[in-house]
């Protein structure tokens, strides 16, 4: 047992300092409070929410509602972030050569790995299950303890059948993915894929929650259908039995423990196909020819290579893109269809008949949702880590480092952008002039995007991280890039809405185009000059 646990402390210090956001001597304060206080404002943010629902279901007397569609929504995006998250704590793990040269069984490995993903599900879980759970209290008639005994139970167990579900789909994109020779590519088109029909499932399980919400006295009935855990835990909090929580807590120690002996099969055999190296080309040493590039093009090839090599780079920095292309296609096919869900949306608000009438300025909506929402700079420098005194001693100047990756981001953003407006063009039959300043745009707002995303990264560096998990996901310059680029969203269209009700669509595009082309002539001097110089002082 002693072992056992000295294995669960060394396996959890290797990865979980994800959540840790700096490890500076001089930067203590922020790397404990900045966590804590973002935990507190969503927990502060669901208990709010749940307020306000069970003052609507309260007169109804249906308040068990709340806590059923707890389990099943919190359940839902417990599976949704952890399709992608899977492959990072479970599958090529830094710590696998060591696990395994030691003498323990290879199913105590799994469950390591399996045990370490709980603990992240369940930290992830109570941010969102526990206010909701906690604000029934000030509703519900009655309290005693065997409301806190299902809650607490309830919360602990809550992570187990999403966690199972996640490590069956991750295991498989990985074992697909494994038997080819780009493994990380193919591992994350499939992962895209997945979280695509995820995301289409939750668009439509609001559509129905809000159409069960009317029918109140039904949905306890129909969540206990699709979810189990939801309607045992109504059913435990309304009228409590012992023996349905004894069978509860023993369905998910099943579940558990079948799940790490069913993955055990397989797990270490795709897990060596992923550290394997593939190669079908054959290399002739008396005649070796060595390829040279010129010093950009080598910084750019590199940066492209570093995106497509990390799958949650490119799911977290990507994922809007390929959700570009997604819309482009469905309002090109399905316009007509879609028109109920714009005059649902936030963008309805606006003026729904702004966005039918004219198309330009629903493309250009989706231009700069998408281009703001893709940060891809706000990790590069953090990405470099322990390279990047390396880095800095190549023969290239700091401006030229700086700005290879910017051209890397443009190189991955402007196709995608290029093939959506293409395809919006012809299905709009927009003019020659509009079609042009929309590929100008294309290419003149993402760079707003890279050239904040760079600076701010260079503002808060992170070196030290021990994977790219931690740095995409869970540092300071991702989430201030973030923030930043969903303020400039609104600020955009508010601008956009005002100015094609006063102008024809061209002179707005026109105007837009000037705009843009000052604010990145600004944003490159700050690059070339205060940013360069951040850059060398960075060390490690």
């Amino acid at each position: 047992m002693k072992k056992l646990i000295s294995l669960i402390k060394a396996v959890m210090s290797s990865d979980m300092n994800m959540f840790k956001v700096s490890q500076k001597k001089n930067n203590k304060k922020q790397s404990k409070t900045l966590p804590i206080f973002l935990a507190l404002l969503i927990m502060f943010t669901m208990w709010g929410y749940g307020n306000m629902l069970f003052e609507i279901l309260s007169p109804q007397k249906i308040e068990t509602l709340v806590l059923s569609l707890s389990v099943f929504l919190t359940s839902l995006l417990t599976i949704y972030e952890g399709i992608y998250k899977s492959g990072q704590i479970m599958f090529n793990c830094k710590d696998d050569d060591l696990l395994l040269s030691l003498p323990i069984k290879r199913s105590t490995v799994l469950f390591l790995r399996i045990f370490k993903f709980y603990i992240f599900e369940f930290a992830f879980n109570s941010l969102f299950f526990v206010p909701l759970a906690l604000s029934y209290i000030g509703w519900a008639e009655k309290i005693d303890y065997t409301f806190f005994l299902s809650t607490i139970v309830m919360a602990i167990l809550l992570p187990v059948i999403p966690i199972v579900i996640s490590c069956i789909i991750g295991a498989f994109i990985s074992g697909v993915a494994s038997r080819f020779k780009y493994k990380k590519l193919f591992q994350t088109i499939i992962t895209l894929v997945i979280l695509s029909v995820v995301m289409f499932v939750s668009f439509n399980i609001q559509t129905a929650i809000n159409y069960l919400a009317n029918h109140a006295d039904k949905i306890n009935d129909i969540i206990t259908k699709i979810y189990y855990p939801a309607g045992l835990y109504a059913k435990l909090v309304s009228n409590f039995n012992y023996l349905d929580l004894i069978v509860f807590i023993l369905i998910n120690i099943v579940l558990f423990v079948l799940t790490i002996l069913i993955l055990s099969k397989f797990y270490f055999k795709i897990n060596t196909r992923l550290k394997s190296v593939t190669s079908n080309k054959k290399v002739y040493v008396g005649n070796l020819k060595i390829k040279s590039r010129n010093k950009i093009k080598s910084l750019i090839v590199k940066e492209v290579k570093t995106f497509f090599d990390i799958p949650v780079f490119i799911v977290n920095a990507g994922f809007g893109l390929f959700l570009y292309l997604i819309a482009a296609v469905a309002l090109a096919i399905k316009f007509d269809s879609l028109i109920p869900l714009i005059e649902k949306s936030n963008l309805g608000k606006l003026g729904v008949e702004a966005f039918l009438g004219n198309k330009t300025l629903l493309i250009m909506i989706l231009i700069v949702v998408t281009s703001f929402l893709t940060s891809i700079t706000n990790s590069v420098i953090s990405l470099e880590g322990r390279n990047i005194n390396i880095l800095k001693s190549l023969p290239i100047k700091t401006k030229e480092i700086l700005m290879s990756k910017i051209y890397a981001a443009l190189l991955i953003t402007t196709p995608p952008l290029l093939i959506g407006d293409l395809i919006l063009i012809i299905r709009f039959k927009i003019g020659i002039i509009d079609s042009l300043l929309f590929v100008l745009l294309s290419i003149l707002i993402p760079l707003v995007s890279h050239f904040l995303g760079l600076i701010i990264n260079l503002k808060y560096p992170k070196l030290d991280a021990e994977n790219s998990a931690e740095v995409v996901k869970q540092s300071t310059s991702s989430f201030v890039a973030v923030m930043i680029g969903m303020g400039l969203i609104p600020v955009n269209g508010v601008l956009l809405v005002y100015l094609s009700a006063k102008l024809n669509p061209t002179i707005t595009l026109a105007i837009f185009a000037a705009i843009y082309i000052i604010v990145d002539l600004i944003l490159y001097a700050i690059v070339s000059k205060s940013s360069s110089k951040k850059f060398d002082d960075l060390s490690i």
